[in-house]
């Protein structure tokens, strides 16, 4: 049987993506191998959302070639946002690759592995495609939780992100088909599962009938043996007051909740072009928090966007004090080819972003390990996952405000079970806690 090797860079989705292609191959026999210089098949499933992450792509096509030089029959395919973005000009660059193709032929990798081992020359194909769901998995796929694509695609244009010229226009799947990969998951032992899309919350208006996210939550919630629904990414500007009560409504809803805000200053959500202010923003977290007051909020900031000033900066440190966040990414502001952005002229030294980086990470780190204190002496509901990272003996498991638990089982819990446990300690990147010996009713954290 030939063996597949997958390489994957960036987000979620293209986690998910990864899967469906293992999963496409393995029903024409390829099998996965963790193995790469024992593959017939490397796929490098890449991200072009920061030059950094480009960068480690052709850093690893670079090694590839050394492998590609001592088995000359191994096929190296790119695929994903970097081969949507760049097209031909990777093959230029890393002649090593002999595939190429974008998010919208994933449905298609069987066929075009299929022409490339027979007709012995690289292929290109990044043109958009019909929106296909695609449920394939590979065996190795974990069980417990899973992945769930809702809708491809952005719309939103902001001055920074490649991602509507990567994924193309908003396109969602029909919530039967969702509902139908969801109850195929669920039979196959799955627990959790998160909904995805680039803008999620805007899922469903271009449906015929038009439907959204919240109905959607209510489907999903229906199907036995799904405990937990989660969501990522969503958008402010499509955050509706519907979609709020749907998430205090829906019970399998979790308390977790990501809501990129990228900047604290309005000044630099305009020229980001995302839609809202610093103060519409704060009107929706309190009317979340108002609904569901044990909510837990991460976000996306990016540090060093054109233009930005000291007093900017400043703004976003005050925004993370202010919201209160479990948990921050951030990024430093990468040019990325034809945005509007990268024409800047006022861009920001990489000293300066730097040092904004690292002082916004200080204040993330001590604002969510002040979150994380407030859980100590509560019983909160964990999904147990896996075990313990440090003490194999110990049990590991999720809250429904999505933190890490560590905890003794006492031989008396199993994988997929929720079950009630009471925090004892806070530590800087995880809880423990012990079996709590009554139920009580499980909470993430308070206002």
């Amino acid at each position: 049987m030939a063996k597949l090797h997958l390489i994957t860079y960036g987000c979620q989705m293209n986690e998910y993506d990864s899967e469906r292609v293992a999963g496409l191959l393995r029903e024409r026999s390829w099998e996965l191998t963790a193995d790469e210089a024992e593959a017939d098949l490397i796929l490098v499933n890449t991200c072009a959302i920061r030059e950094k992450a480009e960068d480690k792509v052709f850093s690893k096509l670079g090694e590839l070639r050394l492998l590609k030089a001592q088995r000359p029959d191994l096929i190296i395919g790119v695929m994903g946002c970097m081969a949507q973005l760049h097209q031909g000009a990777i093959q230029r660059r890393a002649p090593v690759v002999d595939l190429v193709f974008g998010s919208p032929a994933i449905a298609r990798v069987g066929e075009l592995v299929d022409r490339v081992r027979r007709d012995r020359r690289s292929v290109l194909e990044t043109g958009e495609g019909p929106l296909v769901k695609i449920t394939a998995r590979p065996s190795s796929a974990g069980r417990l939780k899973a992945f769930v694509t809702v809708m491809e695609g952005c719309e939103k244009h902001c001055t920074f992100c490649v991602v509507p010229r990567t994924r193309g226009r908003e396109r969602s799947h029909s919530p039967a088909t969702i509902v139908d990969e969801v109850e195929r998951l669920a039979a196959d032992g799955c627990r959790e599962v998160t909904l995805l899309g680039q803008t999620v919350n805007a899922y469903g208006r271009d449906l015929t009938p038009a439907t959204d996210l919240g109905e959607l939550f209510a489907l999903v919630n229906e199907v036995d043996g799904i405990a937990r629904i989660r969501f990522t990414t969503s958008n402010p500007y499509n955050l509706t007051p519907k979609l709020i009560r749907a998430m205090r409504d829906v019970p399998k809803v979790c308390e977790y909740f990501h809501l990129p805000l990228q900047s604290g200053s309005n000044r630099v959500l305009e020229r980001m072009n995302r839609g809202y202010t610093r103060e519409r923003y704060l009107e929706l977290v309190a009317e979340i928090r108002d609904a569901v007051p044990t909510m837990a909020f991460s976000t996306d900031l990016i540090v060093g966007f054109p233009g930005e000033t000291e007093a900017d900066f400043e703004q976003t440190l005050e925004m993370v004090e202010r919201v209160g966040y479990d948990n921050v990414f951030v990024f430093r502001y990468s040019r990325r080819p034809g945005t509007p952005a990268a024409g800047m002229a006022d861009q920001v030294s990489e000293d300066v972003k730097a040092r904004r980086n690292t002082q916004l990470l200080e204040t993330a780190t001590r604002v969510g390990a002040e979150r994380s204190r407030r859980l100590a002496g509560q019983t909160v509901e964990v999904l147990v996952d896996g075990t313990s990272k440090k003490s194999p003996g110990e049990l590991a498991g999720r809250t429904r405000c999505n933190r890490v638990v560590n905890f003794d089982g006492q031989g008396s819990v199993s994988l997929g079970d929720l079950t009630p446990i009471r925090i004892t300690e806070a530590l800087p990147h995880s809880l423990r806690g012990t079996l709590a010996s009554q139920p009580e009713e499980a909470a993430c954290l308070s206002k």
